[in-house]
C-alpha cells in the first residue's frame, strides 16, 4: 500500500512538472492601424509549421490568438482539403486590431476553443446566399461573390468579384509550325466548373473555393478562392495553373459594375497614376492629363484622379477610359447617394518599369465597361507606333513575339481585396481608403 502511494504522488509530481515545463510558440502579426476596422489575415498550417519549426511537437489543436491585452481572439479554421482533420492546406482566419499573437503549445491535453458563427449559409436555386448582420453576398455557381445588400441598401452592388477575362489561340502548334490556332475569349462565368466547395461558416468569415477550366485552351485551370471576411472585406486568391502549352493574349482578373447598377452619379476615385502612356504619348504628366478634364480633386496636399463612373472622359484614343497604366495601391467607386464604397484593393504596394516594353508586357491597370481589370493584356495598338514617346518601341512585333507562352507546370496567381465600407463623401472615402491600404500593406510577422 505504501509502494501505490508513492507511485501515485510521483505521478502527480511528474503530471505537473509537465504542465508547468510545457513550451509555446509565439507569432506576433502586427500592423499600423489607421482606421477603426478590423484587419483580415489569413495564413494556412504549412506555413504555420515553417515558422514554428518541425523540431517543436506542437499540438495544433492547442492554437490560440491573442490580441495586445492577452485577450483571446475568435479564430476559425478552413479545412480546405475536407479531411477532417488539421493538415498543411488547411487555413487559420482572423481578423485583429494593431496587433495579434498565434499561441501554439506542445501541451496536449489543449483543445481547440469553440466560437459561434455569424454567418449563416442558405443554397437556393444552385446559388448560395451568405448573411452577416452588415451585409450579404451572393456566391454564383462558379463560386464568384457578388454584395448584394450592405447596410441597409440592397442591389447589385458589387458583382462577380474576382472573375477573370481570358483571351488565346486555341489550337496552337506554335512551337511546331509557328501557327497560333483559333483566337478565342470568354470570362469565368464561360468555363466549366470541376468543383464549387462553400466551406463551413464561422466567427470570422466564409470561404469559398471554385475549380475551372478552359474546354477551349486545354490545360488551362482557374482555381478561384474567396475569404468572405465580417469586416466586408473579401479576400480573393485567383491561381491560374496549366497543364498543357497555352498561349496567351489577355489574362486579366475583374469586379463588374461596382456601385454602376444601382447609381448612375457614382464617381471613380483612385491616386494618381505614376506612369501612364497616354500622358506621355502627349508629352504631359498623369495630373496634367487628369487636370485637363477635370477630373483631379485635392485631398491632404495629395491629388487623386475622380471622375464620373460611368463616363469614358474622352480617352486619347480606344473606348477604354484607362488603359496601360500603373497599378496603384486602391481604387474605388464612391456613390454619395447612398455612401458606399465598392474599392479594390492591392495587399501589397505594385512596381512599376521604367523600361516602356517592361511596362506595356506586364501587368497593368484598365477601367473599362465599368469593369475593374487589371492583368496581362498583350495587345499593341498601332498608336503605340504612331506617337513619338512610343515610337519604334514595337515595330515589326508580330502576335507570336509579344503572346504570353505557359508551359505544362506554370502558374500564376493574383490576390485581390474587394471590400465594401461606408463614407459621408468622397473626401472622407478617400481618407478611408488610403488608411486602410496601409494597414492592409503594412501587417507584418514576428517569431518570439
Amino acid at each position: 500500500m505504501r509502494n501505490l502511494r508513492v507511485f501515485l504522488v510521483f505521478c502527480v509530481i511528474l503530471s505537473l512538472g509537465l504542465s508547468i515545463f510545457s513550451a509555446e510558440k509565439i507569432i506576433r502579426i502586427v500592423t499600423e492601424q489607421k482606421t477603426d476596422l478590423e484587419v483580415p489575415y489569413v495564413i494556412s498550417f504549412s506555413e504555420l509549421l515553417d515558422l514554428v519549426g518541425e523540431d517543436f511537437d506542437a499540438n495544433w489543436y492547442s492554437i490560440r490568438v491573442k490580441d495586445s491585452s492577452n485577450k483571446d481572439i475568435p479564430y476559425q479554421i478552413v479545412d480546405i482539403d475536407q479531411n477532417g482533420r488539421i493538415s498543411s492546406s488547411d487555413k487559420l482566419l482572423f481578423t485583429f486590431k494593431k496587433e495579434a499573437k498565434i499561441v501554439v503549445s506542445d501541451n496536449w491535453d489543449l483543445e481547440l476553443l469553440q466560437f459561434n458563427p455569424i454567418f449563416t449559409v442558405e443554397e437556393k436555386d444552385g446559388e448560395y446566399i451568405i448573411t452577416s448582420d452588415k451585409f450579404s453576398v451572393k456566391v454564383n455557381n462558379h463560386g464568384l461573390a457578388n454584395f448584394v445588400k450592405f447596410n441597409n441598401v440592397e442591389g447589385n452592388l458589387y458583382n462577380e468579384l474576382g472573375t477573370a477575362r481570358i483571351a488565346g489561340w486555341s489550337g496552337s502548334t506554335y512551337y511546331v509550325d509557328e501557327k497560333l490556332g483559333r483566337h478565342v475569349e470568354t470570362t469565368s462565368a464561360g468555363l466549366n466548373v470541376k468543383e464549387l466547395k462553400i466551406y463551413e461558416a464561422g466567427p470570422v468569415a466564409v470561404c469559398v473555393q471554385g475549380l475551372l477550366y478552359y474546354e477551349d485552351l486545354p490545360g488551362f485551370n482557374q482555381k478561384i478562392s474567396s475569404y468572405i471576411f465580417k469586416t466586408g472585406d473579401i479576400l480573393v486568391e485567383n491561381e491560374f495553373s496549366f497543364t498543357n502549352y497555352v498561349d496567351i493574349m489577355k489574362l486579366q482578373v475583374m469586379a463588374t459594375a461596382p456601385l454602376t447598377s444601382l447609381d448612375d452619379n457614382a464617381f471613380h476615385i483612385l491616386p494618381m497614376f505614376r506612369r501612364m502612356i497616354w500622358a506621355e504619348q502627349l508629352g504631359i504628366s498623369p495630373y496634367e492629363y487628369w487636370k485637363e478634364r477635370d477630373a483631379v480633386i485635392n485631398v491632404e496636399e495629395n491629388s487623386y484622379i475622380a471622375f464620373p463612373a460611368i463616363e469614358s472622359m474622352k480617352p486619347l484614343w480606344w473606348g477604354a477610359t484607362y488603359c496601360f497604366v500603373s497599378m496603384e495601391n486602391w481604387r474605388a467607386n464612391f456613390s454619395d447617394k447612398y455612401n458606399l464604397i465598392a474599392a479594390e484593393i492591392l495587399p501589397e504596394k505594385p512596381v512599376i518599369y521604367s523600361d516602356l516594353q517592361k511596362f506595356v508586357y506586364g501587368d497593368f491597370w484598365f477601367y473599362e465597361s465599368r469593369e475593374f481589370r487589371d492583368g496581362i493584356f498583350r495587345w499593341i495598338p498601332g498608336e503605340l507606333n504612331i506617337y513619338e514617346a512610343t515610337k519604334g518601341v514595337f515595330e515589326d512585333t508580330k502576335e507570336a513575339d509579344w503572346m504570353m507562352k505557359f508551359k505544362a507546370g506554370d502558374k500564376l496567381t493574383y490576390t485581390r481585396y474587394f471590400s465594401m465600407y461606408s463614407a459621408k463623401n468622397s473626401v472622407e472615402a478617400i481618407k478611408l481608403l488610403e488608411n486602410r491600404t496601409h494597414e492592409i500593406q503594412n501587417v507584418k510577422l514576428f517569431i518570439e
